[in-house]
């Protein structure tokens, strides 16, 4: 009888076969996200996992997702990132990837998304990473600058401002594992000011609460001690900066820090908004993301 994992390899092996080369691969549905995801191994051993959609032809664009999130975090966006191939990476220890005891902070992380890179043969892709997915591609572009054509930073901050800190260390080290996904700490931690789709939201929650302890703690401890200011001025690629002003962990204290550290990039503020302002308004955020990584 086919396991759970096997059964979604089957299915996922299935829908490539029945994809003609060089043809559009559709976003999947929130049911079928699992089932999409395919892995790779970098070359120093850290097994992750990604889906893939859009054009096959078209320029890579790696999405690079937030604290206890994972590929599924592009969902909404992803259908108005009209002809681009898209590849949504799981960071180690979030969906699929494998979740080791360590190593957590953006250097680690910016390490996996090139070795990630180096697997797939790709050379140079834009790069939109959000909060601690933005974090971790301002390292990759400052480290990796040949590896990054194009760069958009959503919901991103050099530090976790204090207030956003100690809230995390006021609750993430209290955990019981496995979390329940309807807590009062679950539900305040995907709280947005306005509405979000539900079938999304409900299985990204269910997703973070599912991540291991160990992941938990060890991006809640880097983050911590997390400051890529000095990095800045290594990073040469274009730049684009996206906030909601109603973003409750990174402030405005923290965008005008941003503002100081890439005074040539383009900021864009979305009023009215959190810090999930692209799942909040998809289209409203594809549409100047679009715009800046038009050729």
């Amino acid at each position: 009888m086919f396991t759970l994992s096997a059964r979604q390899g089957l299915l996922a092996l299935v829908l490539a076969l029945a994809t003609p080369a060089g043809a559009d691969t559709p976003v999947p549905s929130q049911a079928d996200w699992d089932a999409a995801r395919k892995t790779v191994t970098t070359a120093d051993g850290q097994q992750l996992s990604y889906v893939e959609m859009g054009s096959a032809e078209g320029q890579p664009v790696l999405l690079l997702h937030g604290y206890t999130d994972n590929s599924r975090s592009w969902s909404l966006l992803a259908p108005h990132l009209a002809g681009r191939r898209l590849i949504a990476l799981d960071l180690r220890g979030h969906g699929g990837s494998a979740a080791p005891a360590c190593c957590y902070g953006i250097d680690s992380l910016a390490q996996d998304v090139d070795g990630f890179l180096a697997a797939l043969n790709i050379d140079k892709a834009d790069v939109i990473g959000h909060s601690l997915g933005s974090m971790t591609a301002a390292t990759l572009a400052a480290y990796h600058p040949a590896r990054v054509d194009q760069l958009v930073l959503v919901s991103t901050a050099a530090t976790v401002p204090k207030a956003g800190s100690d809230w995390l260390w006021d609750n993430v080290p209290k955990l019981s594992h496995p979390i329940d996904p309807n807590s009062e700490f679950m539900l305040a931690w995907y709280w947005n000011p306005t509405p979000v789709a539900e079938d999304f939201l409900s299985r990204e929650r269910a997703e973070s609460a599912a991540v291991p302890a160990q992941v938990w703690m060890g991006v809640l401890k880097a983050l911590t001690l997390t400051d890529w200011s000095p990095l800045a001025p290594r990073i040469t690629a274009p730049t684009l900066v996206l906030w909601g002003d109603q973003d409750s962990l990174f402030d405005a204290a923290s965008q005008t820090r941003v503002k100081e550290l890439l005074p040539t990039a383009r900021h864009e503020t979305f009023t009215g908004l959190g810090h999930n302002f692209f799942w909040e308004q998809p289209e409203a955020a594809a549409q100047v993301i679009n715009g800046f990584l038009a050729p």
